[in-house]
């Protein structure tokens, strides 16, 4: 029999014993229902209120029936109710162990503050795999409720890391509140899976050298962004407000302009060809900004005679639809 179904049971028999003691006090002691249902409460309660009245004697035998009866229902009710709270948040760990146990290759977002926020909603539009891992006991609704998959700890223990999967993680991303809890979670997580990508956030400049001497292979400062952003929208308005087209929610009936990063795979179709012989500009309409090489190299603008080696990235601009296509024809599944 499962917790839940004890549980029911249990306020089963106390809804019972509140009518049977409800129905007892009319029926022996002549009571109006209110004075009767009064009579119970204070009774099964136990808080020593005086009676609505002197009883019989048939109402004590009574009282002390419903007594000794309200005693062990009330301490079966408290026992099952402990039982299925604690059943329930086994199964919720559980759950969320075989859904991580699945995972390979996805993100681990340290922290979900304002910034980590912002990143899973990126990934959850994109529809790719991570998990939130977040100290705060008062952030597990908030997390349960938009469906993401967590781990409640600390992300500087490795413990924390390994339940939320590092060594299958592509990327760990450390938006905690300090930086020297990003420090701390930047050496765990290099230590556990030195072949990871660990992007942080910097609470101030001085910080980000620290944070890249830990491990970190990208630090990013909100701070310089925003006045980096700042003196574009003074010196460059419009390439701002181009950005802020790419960078925009779609509406459901809109097309998405993106800017997007897709790896050349050894059998896809346009493996070891130039780009005039692939459909990326004539069909996809999309734009090649740049070629990033095996070696790390970038080729801008890149010719019509360039090869597309495999292992070399392409990153290019264009309507989200068209990058899913050209996705598929790099070899890639999402």
């Amino acid at each position: 029999m499962t917790s839940l179904k004890k549980l029911q049971i249990a306020l089963g028999l106390m809804v019972t014993l509140f009518l049977v003691g409800t129905i007892g006090y009319v029926i022996i002691e002549g009571y109006a229902v209110i004075d009767a249902l009064f009579m119970t409460v204070i009774t099964l309660a136990t808080v020593g209120y005086s009676e609505v009245r002197p009883l019989h004697d048939a109402g004590k035998v009574f009282t002390i029936f419903l007594i000794v009866a309200g005693i062990g229902t009330v301490a079966f009710s408290v026992t099952q109710a402990v039982d299925y709270l604690i059943d329930t948040i086994l199964f919720r760990a559980k759950l969320m162990e075989k859904k991580i146990a699945k995972l390979s290759g996805h993100v681990i977002i340290c922290g979900y503050g304002r910034i980590g926020r912002r990143v899973a909603a990126a990934l959850k539009k994109r529809a790719l795999p991570f998990v939130v891992v977040e100290r705060d006991q008062e952030l597990v609704g908030d997390l349960e409720r938009e469906g993401m998959v967590y781990v409640l700890g600390n992300a500087s223990d490795d413990d924390t890391l390994k339940r939320a999967g590092i060594e299958r993680a592509r990327t760990i991303v450390a938006t905690l509140p300090s930086n020297a809890d990003n420090v701390y979670t930047i050496l765990s997580a290099r230590h556990l899976n030195p072949g990871t990508r660990i992007v942080a956030r910097a609470i101030d400049t001085d910080s980000t050298q620290k944070l890249l001497q830990a491990g970190a292979d990208k630090v990013i400062s909100p701070y310089d962004i925003g006045g980096y952003y700042l003196a574009n929208a003074v010196l460059r308005p419009h390439v701002v407000n181009f950005m802020e087209v790419v960078n925009e929610s779609a509406s459901a009936t809109e097309e998405n302009l993106e800017i997007e990063e897709l790896e050349v795979t050894e059998n896809c179709r346009y493996a070891n060809k130039p780009l005039r012989e692939t459909n990326i500009r004539s069909e996809l309409n999309i734009i090649v900004l740049a070629i990033r090489d095996k070696d790390g190299q970038f080729e801008y603008n890149p010719s019509s005679e360039t090869i597309l080696e495999p292992g070399s990235m392409i990153i290019c601009i264009g309507f989200s639809d068209k990058l899913d296509i050209l996705a598929r024809n790099l070899g890639h599944c999402e």
